[in-house]
C-alpha cells in the first residue's frame, strides 16, 4: 500500500513539476498605427524552415502556445497586408508586439490591408474601407460589399444564397429576425463584417458532419461596443389624397457586446413604409416551427412595385430582446414582438382562362381592407461545447387577420395560435456521439368565411410531436450515422356546413430510420443520406412506405474553385387540406372538392453547381443548373364560369417538370470604390391542366391541356463612390416570359423592365439625393404601360440630430397595372398607389 502511495505522488509531483506542462509562450499582437488588437495573426514556431507549431490570436489579439521545445528556434508572425515579423525565441514568456501594417504589390495586383481579407472558409471586410457619411444603418454598407446582396425585404444573401445566421459580436440577440439590426443599429458603430462559410453551428458536430451554412458576423468599434445606442424618430407630412396628414415615429435602443446583448424598438407610420418585416424571421437555419395548413388564406398585398408605393398602411410594432452570453459556452435569449396593421387597397383585376374550345375573361373591381395583429415569443437556452451541446427553445405565436370586401360581400377572418418547444441534446464520447431530439408543437387554427348567403367556419386542431435518437462515429475520414425515431399528428377538422362531413380527421403516426454517410478524402466530400419511413394514416386506413434518398458530391479544387452535384428522391402525401376528402369554399367564388381522394407525390431533384471566388480581386460568380420533376396520382380538375371557379380532384396519374439555369456575379474595384452584381435566371416548366367544359347540349367532358412558361430575368446592379460629395447608385431588372398552351394557343411574350436611379450629393453637412424609377410593363397583346417616378429629399445632419425632408412621386401617378401568365390562364392587375406626398423627419441619437 505505502509503494503504491510513493508511485502515485512521484507522479503527481512530476506532473505539477515538469516543464513541458507548466509553460506557455502568450502574447498581444496589435497593430502599429492604431493599436487595435489584431484577430487570426498566425504565430509559427520554425526549427530551420519546418513548421513545429503554431497558434492564431483570438478577437482580443491574444494568444497562448504551450511550450514543449527547447534550443533555439524561430518566431513567424504574419498576417496578410501586415509586415512580417521573424524572433529568435529559446524559452517560454510573454511576447507583446505591434505589426505595420504594408501594401504589397504581386504581378500587378495590390493587396491592401484590412479591404477584404480571407482566412480557410471566412471572408472578412473592413467596413471603414466601403462605408461613407451617406450610410444610415449597417444595411446601407452591406449592399455595399462584393459578394453580399440585400434584398428589398431586408433579406442579406451572399453568392446569391441566403444566409443562415446573423450575428452581431458572435451572438444571434434577435434569433433571425435580423431587420431589427439592419434598420437599427448605425453604420459607424461596426468595424468588420465576417461571412462564414461551411459554418457549423454545433461545435459538437464540428468536423463530423458537413454543413454548407452561410453565416454573417459583425464586428463592432470598440467605442460602440457594449454601450447603450438610442434612437428617437418624429415625422409628419402631407399627402394628395384628400389632404391626409402623415406620421412617422420610432424610438429604439440597442446594447450590443460580447456577454449581453439587447435590442427594443418601436416603430409606427401611415407613409408606405413596411414595418412588417421586422418581425419576420429571415434565416434559413432549419430553426422555424413546423409548416402549418389551412384552408383559408388572406389575398395578397403585393405587385411588381416597390412596396412603399403601393401600401396605404397604418402599422404599429415592438418588439424587445435580450440575451445573455456567460461564457464561450451556455447562452440564454428572451425576445418577444408585437405588430398591429391595417391596411387599404382599391384594385382592379381582369383574369382571362385559355380553355381548349373557348375563352373566359372575368372581372373585378374592389376595395379591400384587411387588419392584422400578430405576436411572437420566444425563450431560448443553449450550452454548445465541443464536448456536450443542449438547446431547448420554447416559442408561442399568434395571429388574428381579418380582411373584408364591400363589393365583393366577402369578410375573411383567419387566426392562428401555436406553441412549440424544440429540444436538442448530443453527447462526445470516445466511442461515438449519441443524439436526442425532441419537437413538440400545438396549434388552433380558427378561420371563417363571412359572405352573403351565409357564414362557413373552420375549427382546426394540430398536434405535432417528433422524437428521435442518432449515434454517430467518425474514423479516418469516414463518417457514419445512424437516426430512428417516431413521429406523430393528431389533426382534426371542425367544419360547419351542414351538408358537408362535420368533422374530418387525418391523425397518423410515422417510424423512420436514416442511415447518413459522410466521406472525406483530400479535395473530395461525399455524402448519402437513405431516410426510410413507414406512415399510417388512421381514419383513412392508408399505409406508406416512403424512402427518399439523397447524395451529395462536392469538389473543391482550391481556394478559389468548388464544384457539387445533388440529387434527391422524396416520396410524401398531401398536407392536411390537401386530405380533405368533401367540397369547401375558399373565397366568394372559388370552390375546392377533395373528392374522397388521397393525393401523393414522387419528385426528384438535381442540381449541378460551381463557383469561383477571388477576394484579392474582389470577384464573385456562381452558376447552377437545376431540374426537378413531381409524379402525382392526382390533378385538380378546372371548371370555370362567370360566377363560380370549382376545382375538384380527379384520380388521374400526371408530371409536371422544370429547368433552372441561374448565376450571379459580384465584382469590386478598389480604386473606383466601384461594386457591381449581376443576378441571371433561364427557367422553363411544363404541366398540364384538366378543364371541365359543357357543350351546347349540356353534355360535360373533361379535356387535358398541357402549357409551357419560359422566362429570363436579368438584373445588373451598380454602386459607386467616387467621392465623399457624390455616389450614385442603379438597379434593374429586366423580365422576359412566354406562355405556350396547348398545341394553337400561343400568348404574347410580356416584357417587363424597371431602372431605378438614385443619385446622392453632399455639400458639407447638407446631402441632396435625387431618385428615378421608369417601370415599362406589356400587358398582353400590343397593349403596354411606361410608369416613370421621381423622388427628392434633402437632409441636413448636425452632431447627433439628422433633419430630413422629402418629396415622393413628384409627377402625381396615382395607378399601375401589370400582367402575368399562370398554367393556362393570365393576370391582368390595375391598383391605385401613393399620390404625392412631403414628409418632414428628425431623428436624434441619444
Amino acid at each position: 500500500m505505502n509503494k503504491k502511495t510513493i508511485i502515485l505522488f512521484s507522479l503527481f509531483l512530476f506532473h505539477f513539476l515538469s516543464p513541458t506542462c507548466a509553460q506557455t509562450l502568450s502574447g498581444k499582437i496589435t497593430d502599429a498605427e492604431t493599436n487595435q488588437p489584431l484577430e487570426a495573426v498566425m504565430i509559427s514556431v520554425l526549427r530551420g524552415n519546418i513548421t513545429i507549431d503554431y497558434a492564431l490570436t483570438d478577437a482580443k489579439g491574444q494568444f497562448s502556445l504551450p511550450w514543449k521545445h527547447s534550443g533555439m528556434l524561430q518566431l513567424n508572425i504574419s498576417l496578410l497586408g501586415y509586415k512580417r515579423e521573424m524572433r529568435n525565441i529559446n524559452a517560454a514568456g510573454i511576447l507583446n508586439l505591434s505589426l505595420q501594417p504594408e501594401a504589397i504589390v504581386l504581378k500587378e495586383v495590390q493587396i491592401r490591408p484590412g479591404r477584404i481579407n480571407t482566412r480557410k472558409d471566412t471572408v472578412r471586410y473592413d467596413l471603414a474601407q466601403f462605408a461613407s457619411s451617406k450610410d444610415v444603418h449597417i444595411k446601407d454598407v452591406l449592399k455595399k460589399l462584393p459578394g453580399v446582396d440585400v434584398d428589398e425585404n431586408g433579406q442579406v444573401k451572399y453568392k446569391g444564397k441566403a444566409i443562415d445566421h446573423y450575428f452581431v459580436e458572435g451572438m444571434d440577440v434577435t434569433g433571425g429576425r435580423y431587420n431589427q439590426i439592419n434598420n437599427n443599429l448605425s453604420a459607424k458603430a461596426v468595424k468588420s463584417a465576417e461571412i462564414m462559410e461551411n459554418y457549423q453551428s454545433v461545435k459538437a458536430l464540428k468536423g463530423k458532419i458537413n454543413s454548407d451554412e452561410v453565416a454573417l458576423n459583425l464586428k463592432l468599434d470598440p467605442k460602440a461596443r457594449d454601450q447603450w445606442i438610442a434612437n428617437g424618430t418624429l415625422g409628419t407630412g402631407w399627402s394628395d389624397n384628400n389632404d391626409k396628414i402623415l406620421w412617422e415615429g420610432g424610438l429604439n435602443a440597442l446594447q450590443l457586446g460580447k456577454g449581453k446583448q439587447s435590442v427594443y424598438n418601436y416603430k409606427t407610420n401611415n407613409n408606405g413604409k413596411d414595418l412588417s418585416n421586422e418581425q419576420t424571421k429571415l434565416t434559413g437555419n432549419g430553426q422555424q416551427q413546423v409548416p402549418l395548413s389551412g384552408f383559408l388564406s388572406q389575398p395578397g398585398i403585393s405587385a411588381p412595385l416597390d412596396k412603399n408605393r403601393l401600401l396605404f398602411n397604418e402599422t404599429h410594432t415592438l418588439n424587445g430582446n435580450r440575451m445573455y452570453k456567460w461564457n464561450d459556452d451556455r447562452s440564454l435569449r428572451l425576445q418577444a414582438g408585437y405588430t398591429h396593421e391595417l391596411i387599404r387597397q382599391q384594385r382592379g383585376n381582369t383574369q382571362i382562362y385559355y380553355q381548349p374550345t373557348d375563352t373566359i375573361q372575368i372581372d373585378e373591381t374592389y376595395h379591400y381592407r384587411l387588419r392584422s395583429d400578430i405576436a411572437n415569443l420566444e425563450l431560448r437556452y443553449e450550452d454548445n461545447s465541443s464536448r456536450n451541446y443542449i438547446s431547448n427553445r420554447f416559442t408561442v405565436d399568434g395571429e388574428t387577420n381579418r380582411g373584408h370586401s364591400e363589393e365583393l360581400g366577402q369578410t375573411l377572418q383567419t387566426s392562428q395560435l401555436s406553441a412549440g418547444n424544440y429540444f436538442n441534446l448530443i453527447r462526445n464520447r470516445e466511442s461515438g456521439t449519441w443524439e436526442f431530439r425532441s419537437t413538440t408543437q400545438y396549434a388552433y387554427q380558427p378561420a371563417s368565411l363571412l359572405l352573403e348567403e351565409g357564414k362557413s367556419k373552420f375549427n382546426q386542431h394540430n398536434f405535432y410531436t417528433d422524437n428521435s435518437a442518432a449515434y454517430l462515429r467518425k474514423y479516418d475520414g469516414f463518417t457514419q450515422q445512424y437516426k430512428a425515431g417516431i413521429q406523430g399528428e393528431r389533426a382534426t377538422l371542425k367544419y360547419t356546413l351542414t351538408r358537408q362531413p362535420n368533422d374530418f380527421n387525418a391523425s397518423h403516426l410515422s417510424l423512420h430510420i436514416t442511415p447518413y454517410f459522410q466521406l472525406e478524402r483530400g479535395k473530395w466530400l461525399a455524402t448519402l443520406s437513405l431516410p426510410l419511413k413507414a406512415d399510417r394514416y388512421f381514419s383513412q386506413q392508408r399505409s406508406f412506405l416512403f424512402f427518399n434518398p439523397s447524395m451529395y458530391l462536392r469538389y473543391k479544387l482550391d481556394y478559389h474553385w468548388t464544384f457539387s452535384l445533388y440529387g434527391s428522391l422524396k416520396r410524401s402525401a398531401g398536407d392536411f387540406s390537401d386530405l380533405y376528402p368533401g367540397l369547401y369554399q375558399t373565397d366568394y367564388r372559388t370552390w375546392r372538392d377533395g373528392n374522397g381522394l388521397f393525393p401523393t407525390s414522387l419528385t426528384q431533384t438535381y442540381n449541378l453547381y460551381g463557383e469561383y471566388k477571388n477576394t484579392v480581386q474582389e470577384f464573385f460568380i456562381t452558376a447552377a443548373l437545376t431540374y426537378s420533376r413531381s409524379n402525382r396520382n392526382t390533378l385538380f380538375e378546372q371548371s370555370v364560369s362567370e360566377n363560380a371557379i370549382v376545382y375538384t380532384r380527379r384520380e388521374l396519374p400526371n408530371h409536371n417538370d422544370s429547368w433552372n439555369l441561374s448565376s450571379t456575379l459580384s465584382k469590386g474595384i478598389y480604386d473606383w470604390h466601384l461594386k457591381t452584381s449581376l443576378t441571371l435566371l433561364l427557367s422553363r416548366s411544363n404541366g398540364k391542366q384538366l378543364t371541365r367544359l359543357a357543350d351546347s347540349e349540356g353534355n360535360r367532358q373533361s379535356l387535358l391541356q398541357t402549357y409551357r412558361y419560359d422566362y429570363l430575368k436579368a438584373e445588373p446592379k451598380i454602386i459607386w463612390s467616387p467621392a465623399d460629395v457624390f455616389e450614385a447608385e442603379y438597379h434593374a431588372t429586366l423580365g422576359y416570359g412566354g406562355s405556350k398552351i396547348g398545341s394553337d394557343t400561343r400568348l404574347t411574350p410580356l416584357l417587363d423592365f424597371v431602372q431605378r436611379l438614385h443619385l446622392t450629393f453632399s455639400i458639407g453637412q447638407v446631402d441632396l439625393r435625387l431618385s428615378g424609377e421608369h417601370y415599362r410593363n406589356d400587358l398582353g397583346g400590343d397593349a403596354h404601360l411606361n410608369t416613370v417616378f421621381a423622388d427628392a429629399s434633402l437632409i441636413y445632419k448636425r452632431k447627433k440630430w439628422r433633419l430630413e425632408a422629402s418629396l415622393n412621386n413628384l409627377f402625381n401617378k396615382k395607378e399601375y397595372a401589370y400582367t402575368t401568365y399562370s398554367t393556362t390562364q393570365s393576370y391582368t392587375s390595375r391598383l391605385n398607389i401613393r399620390p404625392r406626398e412631403a414628409m418632414v423627419t428628425i431623428n436624434h441619437q441619444f
